[in-house]
């Protein structure tokens, strides 16, 4: 089975579990089967659908390290959809994210010419961003919170592993994505003082692009 077909399978498969367990962590419900075979179907489709197309593209565009942006791709989504629904990132999700990242990207190393210094170049990108995200929490007074600055931190990891423009790119694209979020907001006057703008979805969205079409 080629490589393409096996990823696009994978995420047509992973589509309504992600869907359903972003409900019940939203909703803070434990994930079992009886909320996952009766999701509903029109959004659990669409999640297959995004995530196979992805997934396929991810294949085709980064086959040596296919897993590692799947996986971001996949976790990206769920916490995207927790994010979305109830303005929060949990801790937990997002260090399954980096370890997953950090586990297949080391093992990548070890068999790339050039793995050790992406994996050191991407562990350089968390920390500087951590500390660029970290600053803008303590500055915001509340615009930024605790899962954004590890998101940051961990989609910072990802794009390191290629490049540091793809750093720059993807973090000012989450920025212009989140900005114009909330004015469209403001347009619609769907914004009041106090409201959260989810931060998650735009980071993620800005990372597999530039992962993708860079």
């Amino acid at each position: 089975m080629s490589l393409w077909l096996t990823y696009g399978l994978l995420g047509v498969v992973a589509g309504p579990v992600v869907n359903a367990a972003g409900a019940c962590v939203a909703l803070r419900e434990p994930l079992i089967w009886n909320r996952i075979l009766p999701a509903e179907w029109k959004v659990a489709f669409a999640a297959s659908g995004l995530l196979g197309i992805s997934l396929v593209k991810v294949a085709e565009r980064q086959p040596a390290v296919a897993g590692a942006v799947s996986w971001l791709v996949i976790m990206g989504l769920l916490l995207s959809l927790i994010d979305w629904a109830s303005h929060r990132l949990p801790q937990v999700l997002v260090g399954v994210l980096l370890t997953g990242g950090v586990m297949q990207f080391s093992a990548a190393a070890l068999v790339l010419p050039d793995g050790a210094g992406r994996l050191l170049q991407a562990v350089v990108a968390l920390a500087a961003v951590f500390a660029f995200s970290l600053t803008m929490a303590l500055v915001s007074y509340g615009g930024w919170g605790a899962g954004d600055v590890t998101l940051s931190a961990t989609v910072a990891f990802f794009l390191g592993w290629f490049s540091w423009r793809h750093v720059i790119v993807g973090l000012c694209l989450a920025l212009a994505l989140g900005a114009v979020t909330f004015g469209v907001l403001r347009v619609r006057r769907a914004h009041r003082r106090g409201m959260v703008i989810p931060f998650g979805p735009a980071l993620i969205f800005a990372c597999v692009c530039a992962i993708l079409l860079m």
